[in-house]
């Protein structure tokens, strides 16, 4: 039943009420969203899916968010990413966002480039996020600068900041599930090893290689 759909299955094991109430034709409310809280980023990588937008300094009302949170966790939305069109980090409220949103009674996930969490920035919101997966398109400073246009030494900031996060996590004893993601691309696909090894030891939870096609669209 699921393929008509494309839904996940296993993730329906987790949530049969709303599967149940889905094939009554009741009213039903996502189980997950994703939220994007500006559409500015700091970086320009290579193969962003979102660059036609124009990477706009918008930034979500905090206190008009929070009252959308507080009725979506009232109307049963489980969990919920703040990633989408910019870069999350670069919201100076997420952190009271992030808080709300678990006060809510809501699941929170980060996809984030980390170069903007900080160690102040964790000591508020690790607590209450269940995972955070940065992206780390490299295993070395140059690719890493090509590849996300920026400077080299931002390679070396996100890896100090997962450090961080996994040093803060082990002090507070937090379940947050630190990890990290590469996308496979022409210039790096020799250092996916490297990164592997260096996500390894610093502690990081995880590394998923994600293959991206670049073949040009036929006519």
């Amino acid at each position: 039943m699921g393929d008509n759909f494309r839904i996940d299955h296993h993730k329906i094991n987790y949530h049969v009420d709303r599967l149940h109430s889905w094939l009554h034709k009741e009213t039903v409310y996502p189980v997950y969203m994703e939220i994007a809280p500006t559409g500015a980023c700091n970086h320009r990588c290579t193969f962003c899916a979102v660059d036609y937008i124009g990477y706009k300094t918008i930034f979500l009302d905090k206190e008009i968010l929070k009252t959308q949170l507080t009725e979506m966790g009232r109307l049963g939305v489980k969990s919920i990413m703040y990633a989408g069109e910019g870069e999350p980090l670069l919201h100076a409220n997420l952190p009271e966002i992030i808080n709300h949103t678990r006060k809510s009674g809501i699941d929170i996930s980060i996809t984030t480039n980390a170069v903007p969490m900080t160690e102040k920035w964790l000591q508020s919101a690790l607590k209450d996020i269940t995972w955070i997966k940065v992206s780390i398109n490299a295993g070395t400073p140059a690719t890493y600068a090509k590849i996300h246009q920026t400077k080299k030494d931002d390679f070396y900031k996100v890896v100090s900041n997962l450090e961080t996060a996994i040093q803060i996590r082990a002090q507070k004893k937090l379940g947050c599930v630190i990890g990290s993601q590469m996308v496979l691309l022409p210039e790096n696909k020799c250092e996916a090893t490297n990164l592997a090894r260096q996500m390894k030891s610093i502690g990081c939870d995880y590394l998923v290689v994600k293959p991206y096609s670049q073949h040009k669209k036929s006519i």
